[in-house]
């Protein structure tokens, strides 16, 4: 005779016994009662319960009844009947709402009928579905049972923010009664936020009085923020108080949709350092990833210091951050670390160092006190000796990346990864050089500006005669390059079909025709010879440069070429470049001015050379990535990104296979993370540590903005605003662009487009250089030109008074 096997028999255990022994044995009760077992032991107020473990529809535990009782002090009470399944409220997955719960349950034979009910959600329709989703299956359900609370008011607690991702909110909603109808959407809650002091900065009420008193929510916060510490990780928690106000909690389980925590980088600063995106956005808007960071942003840093130590600031170049900060995965300038030097600096403060780097004075910026005399005296000609050797040191350096620098492509990820690292210097050796290019070019626009303006700050009238004199610049790499692009696309512009299969064919469809078009073909190889290292966000290791993915660049031809098919004015007319009478001008503006446009071409030139070099770190690290691929490491060569540079040195030295799959698993929810840390928007200028802001309240009836004139003229045209240059491939011919920041990846517009309105940006930020170029009228730092304006409106942008205006 063949014996059957038998399912284990029902067990009961109460949640204060539960509470007493292992998480391991507490997680053999199912999620729901495992997470009110560690509720209980670690001292929050629970209600009174029991769990029954393998629970059946059909076969109860002898010792029910008993257990049943106790809660009513030996009467029958009204409880609560939860599922508690295995894996449900757990770290992969919460299971919320799949099985079933039962409310207000009083008597033994209700009580059995609904432990029923919540055993036969194991395998109801809609669980089913979502454990196929979840790819975990539910095959064990355990019920808790416990003493209904009288709620005054219940509702949720999550010690994250679950939609914005960001670890410094605490979410509480709350309702009147039972929190069924909130957890159901019957019901719209009282909403607070709290921030990590727990003052509540967001509060939304339903009607005029809230449901929980301001003592209530402080209590309710202070707990979860304990109990978050306890179980070391953000809670999605259940709550209630009842008519007496006695705080319970009902739930806690992982929150599980979080994805890596957005300020696991975040670099420490002093509480009254003042910050600011400022041109750091220029280089780098938006969030930056974790290898991007800690390849670019310590080159930086290191650059930084190394002007420093050469001035007499500091006696090394340190690893701790000092003038380069990051906060939720944004970049920012510290601009207290940067001003610590100006007091061993004849001629340097706090109001230029600000003014030089934000384009506007910070009056809380405050530099330490003055050296001595001696002491800023050699500090001073020590800094005149570090920009006189400009030029020799530019040369030095392109001579020997000509002839040394060469990033070899090894087959093995540890020995190519211990390449990488042996060749870091050179990035900061580059920014070392570029941030001497960058202080030639600071340094002489902002002593023509001190000579033209005396010493004053400049009027909207005097900035725009000072960009007149800048736009002098000629031979700068940027506007030459898009010279190049244009003798490409007046070329193709000339081929019979060049309409309907380059203009208005998919990006990949017009590049293959123009590979097959062989004069046009050829040039376009030289350029991408020649400048394919340059991209979006080209200082982003893991931005592809147009040698690598041309559609980009394709996808700016075809607008570009569009205006070559216009007959029409475009009103571009009126904004020819135009010489300027230097004869009116003192001798000290002229003395000056030919330093100027040197300092504009210098930093351009030493700019291209930082973006071929990262470029090349770029494509080294992906290979890594592709390496790490084929050794069954990693899901995707993109992952490698997601690390820091020390990081990958420690993971390809990993021969555990478990902590090689933990910290792939973490860098895939960091790569979440970024997707989060790109939807917030920084403070341009703040002091201590930066909180996300919500879009500035700008009314859209604003008809005037006031900026810095960059390049003069005057036009009027419909506007196209457009965040990216993927938005900006829809511009016209003869439309002004406004946008929040231009970089490389934009140059090909300029040939299309009649004018530039920028929110943030300086007279040498890149958008300024090729305006001036291409004799296009342009302001920047407007602030919120882009919310204000939208796309069609038609409006006047005033290159000479620094205005941009809606025309009625």
């Amino acid at each position: 005779m063949v014996t059957m096997p038998t399912s284990p028999q029902p067990t009961i255990t109460s949640l204060t016994e539960l509470a007493s022994g292992t998480d391991d044995i507490a997680a053999l009760s199912g999620g729901k009662a495992a997470g009110l077992a560690r509720l209980v032991r670690h001292g929050l107020n629970v209600p009174a319960g029991f769990v029954i473990t393998n629970a059946l529809s059909d076969i109860f535990p002898d010792a029910l009844s008993e257990h049943y009782l106790a809660l009513g002090n030996g009467e029958a009470c009204k409880v609560a009947v939860r599922s508690s399944a295995l894996g449900e409220d757990g770290d992969a997955a919460s299971f919320a709402g799949q099985y079933q719960t039962v409310l207000n349950v009083i008597g033994l034979e209700d009580l059995q009928t609904a432990i029923a009910r919540c055993v036969d959600s194991l395998h109801s329709q809609h669980a089913d579905a979502y454990q196929q989703h979840s790819t975990i299956s539910g095959s064990t359900m355990c019920v808790v049972v416990q003493r209904m609370v009288d709620a005054r008011a219940a509702g949720v607690l999550f010690s994250a923010d679950p939609v914005s991702a960001r670890r410094d909110r605490l979410i509480i909603d709350a309702v009147p009664g039972l929190g069924e109808a909130l957890v159901s959407g019957e019901q719209t809650p009282d909403h607070f936020e709290l921030d990590n002091s727990n003052s509540v900065c967001l509060k939304e009420l339903v009607s005029d009085t809230a449901c929980l008193s301001d003592a209530e929510v402080q209590q309710l916060a202070t707990q979860a923020r304990d109990a978050e510490k306890k179980f070391a990780q953000p809670l999605d928690m259940e709550w209630a108080i009842d008519q007496h106000g006695e705080l319970f909690w009902l739930q806690a389980r992982p929150i599980t949709t979080l994805p890596a925590d957005l300020n696991e980088l975040d670099t420490p600063i002093a509480p009254d350092d003042i910050l600011t995106t400022g041109n750091i956005s220029e280089m780098m808007p938006g969030a930056v990833c974790p290898l991007t960071f800690s390849f670019t942003f310590r080159s930086i840093e290191h650059g930084f210091q190394h002007m420093d130590v050469l001035m007499g600031a500091q006696q090394q170049v340190e690893k701790e951050f000092k003038q380069v900060a990051m906060f939720y995965g944004h970049m920012f300038i510290n601009l207290t670390g940067k001003v610590a030097s100006t007091p061993y600096v004849l001629g340097m403060d706090a109001e230029m160092a600000g003014h030089s780097i934000c384009g506007q004075p910070v009056p809380q910026l405050k530099a330490p006190p003055l050296k001595s005399l001696f002491t800023r005296l050699r500090g001073g000609w020590r800094f005149a000796m570090f920009l006189r050797g400009a030029d020799k040191t530019i040369e030095a350096f392109e001579a020997r990346v000509k002839t040394q620098f060469k990033l070899e492509h090894q087959h093995d990820p540890r020995a190519m990864m211990l390449h990488l690292d042996a060749m870091f210097n050179w990035i900061n050796e580059m920014e070392e050089v570029h941030v001497r290019s960058s202080a030639t070019s600071a340094v002489s626009e902002g002593i023509l500006q001190g000579i033209y303006c005396k010493g004053e700050e400049p009027n909207q009238q005097q900035m725009g005669v000072l960009a007149k004199l800048i736009q002098g610049a000629d031979n700068v790499v940027s506007a030459v390059m898009l010279d190049e692009l244009d003798v490409i696309i007046d070329l193709i512009a000339t081929l019979p079909g060049a309409a309907d299969h380059f203009q208005h064919a998919e990006a990949q469809a017009a590049l293959n025709w123009l590979q097959q078009q062989s004069q046009a073909a050829e040039l376009f190889t030289q350029f991408l010879d020649k400048h394919g290292h340059r991209a979006y966000r080209e200082l982003c290791l893991r931005e592809k440069g147009w040698q690598e993915n041309p559609l980009p660049l394709i996808q700016t031809m075809q607008a570009s070429i569009a205006a070559r098919f216009v007959d029409q004015q475009t009103g571009r007319s009126s904004t020819e470049k135009q010489t300027i009478d230097l004869q009116q001008f003192n001798r000290a503006v002229r003395f000056i001015l030919p330093y100027v446009h040197n300092g504009i071409r210098r930093r351009e030139r030493t700019k291209t050379l930082l973006a071929y070099i990262t470029r090349e770190f770029g494509k080294a690290y992906r290979h890594l990535g592709q390496l790490l691929v084929q050794s069954d490491v990693f899901p995707d060569e993109d992952l490698v990104y997601f690390f820091t540079h020390d990081e990958l040195l420690a993971f390809t030295a990993l021969t555990d296979n478990a902590e090689l799959q933990r910290r792939t698993d973490h860098a895939i929810k960091r790569r979440e993370a970024m997707d989060y840390q790109e939807r917030l928007q920084m403070p341009e200028i703040c002091s201590g540590i930066p909180v996300p802001v919500s879009p500035a309240p700008v009314s859209g009836d604003s008809k005037v903005l006031h900026g810095r004139p960059v390049s003069h003229g005057i036009v009027e045209a419909p506007c196209r605003v457009a965040f990216t240059p993927a938005e900006a491939a829809e511009l016209k011919p003869g439309e002004i662009l406004i946008a929040p920041i231009t970089d490389v990846a934009w140059t090909p517009y300029f040939s299309l487009i009649a004018g530039l309105a920028t929110d943030i940006g300086s007279s040498v930020s890149h958008g300024a250089v090729i305006a001036r170029e291409y004799g296009l009228p342009a302001v920047v730092n407007l602030r919120h030109a882009t919310e204000v304006f939208k796309t069609g409106d038609i409006v006047r942008l005033d290159g000479d008074s620094g205005s941009l205006s809606r025309v009625e």
